[in-house]
């Protein structure tokens, strides 16, 4: 059973008048009004909603949002598409986890954010910044940021991942990848051999 803000703010009212009258010192402030605690209540929300850089937080940030504002368009929108980047990646071979979601910096916090938000082109940015902490910490971050932008439909990061499998010796995931970055329209670069006609 939900309580309405009107009649929490009549029982925190009531309970502030008692206690007033009760102990008989300093008058305590005014109690907040259900207006005002609305909108404190929104404020907090939009800046959780605006901050939330995992795809299941933003979800969850819009949800609590939209219940006191539900005509946020601009919110519902994100909603929806952080829901379809959160639902690509439940797949179990997609190398991108939360903990990748947490990187500092202001260039890196809005590529994440717009990952989060199915932006392909931040996904490829991430994965290139990815290519060091790879290095030093022995994780697949650039694997994970192409998978991502590969399921966002970019036929580079596709062509990226056929390549990355073919040179790992994993020939059935290069084919996996080359085909979806050719049904995606990418054509790569003729490949130079050392064959000479």
């Amino acid at each position: 059973m939900h309580m309405s803000v009107g009649l929490a703010w009549l029982l925190a009212s009531v309970g502030i008048a008692c206690a007033q009258t009760r102990d008989g010192g300093t008058p305590l402030p005014p109690p907040v009004s259900p207006t005002e605690l609305a909108l404190g209540d929104a404020a907090a929300l939009r800046a959780a909603f605006e901050q939330a850089l995992w795809p299941g937080d933003i979800v969850r940030a819009a949800d609590a949002y939209l219940r006191l504002h539900p005509g946020a368009s601009d919110v519902a929108v994100q909603r929806t598409a952080a829901a379809e980047v959160a639902q690509l990646l439940r797949a179990k071979d997609v190398l991108v986890f939360r903990s990748s979601f947490t990187e500092g910096g202001a260039a890196l916090q809005r590529d994440l954010r717009l990952a989060a938000l199915g932006d392909r082109a931040a996904a490829v940015r991430l994965a290139e910044a990815s290519r060091s902490h790879d290095e030093t910490h022995g994780t697949r971050r650039f694997v994970g940021w192409m998978q991502l932008a590969a399921l966002l439909r970019d036929g580079q990061a596709s062509y990226q991942l056929a390549l990355h499998y073919r040179r790992t010796g994993q020939p059935a995931l290069a084919a996996r990848y080359e085909a979806l970055a050719s049904d995606l329209g990418h054509t790569p670069l003729p490949s130079l051999d050392n064959s000479r006609k």
